[in-house]
């Protein structure tokens, strides 16, 4: 008799654990201070490598550059101890020798020269960072600058500190080199430039501390340059400095180069204006500078530039208000006379006369006793229009055609009022009607009906036929002394 198998099978026995791949502790630990996780990699903890990767690069490639503190240098600091710390307490287990060793190798070949980079680019910012000090202290920015121009990313990243204070100087240079820039066009003498100047350098001490010797290099750069191209310049560069208000800096130094330059600028400003003929500037311009600087050597220059300037004013005076005298009109000369100190004086003689007003008698002078110009006459002579004088005779005149009654005609003088003034004093030396004579009573004489036709006879007064000898003759009594 055959024997059957049973039909349940024995139950089949769990597969044992895969054996646990350890990982040197020292391995990880060096390893994670590559910052580049390598340690959790070793320890196969592909998940956490990952994540430390992404805060290490949010660490030094995004916040340590662009926070550019002590602080967050403490804290890449810290992450980094976190790092090699915790691959410490992860490695563990057996491990054989070779593979240690293997894995030793392998984190020092990553931690070693990322180590190594950092302290060297961090050596190399000290390096920068100290001569950018140096600089500062010199006041030198082009040198300051030319050092920074040298930091690049990874020392950003290695020196978060000297980043700030290099930015910094940057910053300020910057603000610097504007100011200089406005300081050197306002040598020309512009208030605008001069504001925004100061007003930079001023911004730059109170909110760059440690760049006060920079601010004074450009300060020296400015004042050094003075005076500037010209004298008209410089005066209101001083000007503008003696009113500044007082800062209480460094800035304030910028008044004490003002008596030292404003009188040598005030003299050849007023001279300058002198030759373009600017009276009036060149006398306010002299008058200043006896003002402020009382003692000044250049004092009996100014009162000689004034007096010039005071002469040349009252020619001007003269001459516009002589405009306008054109036909037989008046110039305002004649109501309102003034004097040019430089003319000749009345005399004894026939005194050169500038005639001006009633063009017809003064067309009966001589040319002999006219001027030609203010410089060459002694007096103004003003001529009024003609006007009724004294009556000469009376005669009777028939109407037209002979016919009819007699009509009397009057004759008179020519009258003119006549005001002469002496040019050298401005002062009326004369104020008097002249009266010219000449011939009446013509056999015939001429005039016009009223438009209705009816014949009323000749106007009943007329004035003579004037005799030009006689307009000379009352004339010459005006101007003869």
């Amino acid at each position: 008799m055959s024997q059957s198998m049973p039909s349940w099978a024995p139950p089949q026995q769990p597969r044992p654990p895969a054996p646990r791949k350890n990982s040197d502790r020292l391995a990880v630990a060096v390893g994670n201070a590559s910052l580049l996780s390598v340690g959790y990699m070793m320890a196969r903890r592909g998940g956490l490598a990952f994540f430390s990767l992404l805060v290490t690069f949010g660490l030094l490639v995004i916040a340590v550059p662009r926070v550019h503190s002590t602080t967050i240098e403490i804290v890449a600091v810290g992450w980094w101890l976190i790092m090699v710390v915790h691959g410490w307490f992860l490695g563990g287990g057996y491990v054989d020798t070779r593979t240690k060793v293997t894995q030793r190798i392998v984190a020092v070949c990553f931690a070693l020269p990322v180590l190594l980079g950092l302290g060297l680019l961090r050596a190399d910012a000290g390096e920068i960072g100290q001569t950018v000090t140096d600089a500062r202290a010199s006041g030198d920015c082009t040198y300051a600058m030319d050092s920074l121009d040298k930091v690049w990313f990874g020392l950003r990243i290695a020196n978060a500190p000297l980043a700030v204070r290099g930015d910094a100087t940057v910053e300020a240079c910057r603000q610097l080199r504007d100011a200089g820039a406005d300081l050197t066009t306002a040598l020309n003498g512009s208030p605008t430039e001069l504001n925004r100047g100061f007003a930079t350098l001023g911004s730059v001490l109170a909110e760059r501390p440690g760049h006060e010797r920079m601010v004074d290099t450009t300060l020296d750069g400015f004042l050094t340059a003075l005076p500037g191209p010209e004298p008209c310049g410089t005066v209101q560069v001083t000007e503008w400095l003696g009113k500044r208000p007082a800062s209480n800096n460094t800035l304030d130094r910028s008044a004490e180069v003002v008596p030292e330059l404003e009188p040598k600028a005030l003299t050849g400003c007023a001279d300058s204006y002198l030759a373009d003929k600017k009276w009036q500037q060149a006398r306010t311009t002299y008058q200043q500078l006896i003002k402020r600087y009382p003692n000044d050597p250049g004092k009996a220059k100014a009162q000689d530039g004034i007096l010039k300037a005071d002469i040349a004013i009252e020619l001007d005076t003269v001459r516009q208000r002589l405009q306008g005298g054109l036909g037989s009109g008046q110039p305002p000369y004649c109501g309102n006379p003034a004097k040019y100190r430089l003319a000749r004086p009345v005399s004894k003689g026939t005194n050169k006369t500038l005639f001006y007003g009633n063009s017809t008698q003064i067309g009966r002078l001589p040319g002999s006793w006219k001027a030609t110009d203010v410089t060459k006459a002694v007096l103004v002579v003003c001529v009024g229009p003609d006007t009724r004088g004294a009556a000469t005779r009376t005669c009777s005149y028939r109407g037209q055609f002979g016919l009819g009654r007699r009509y009397p005609v009057t004759f008179h003088k020519v009258a003119v009022r006549v005001k002469a003034y002496e040019i050298r004093t401005g002062r009326l030396v004369s104020n008097r009607a002249l009266q010219f004579g000449g011939s009446s009573c013509p056999a015939t004489i001429s005039y016009r009906t009223p438009a209705y036709g009816i014949d009323t006879g000749p106007p009943r007064h007329m004035d003579v036929k004037i005799n030009a000898n006689d307009v000379r003759a009352q004339f010459q009594k005006v101007i003869t002394r």
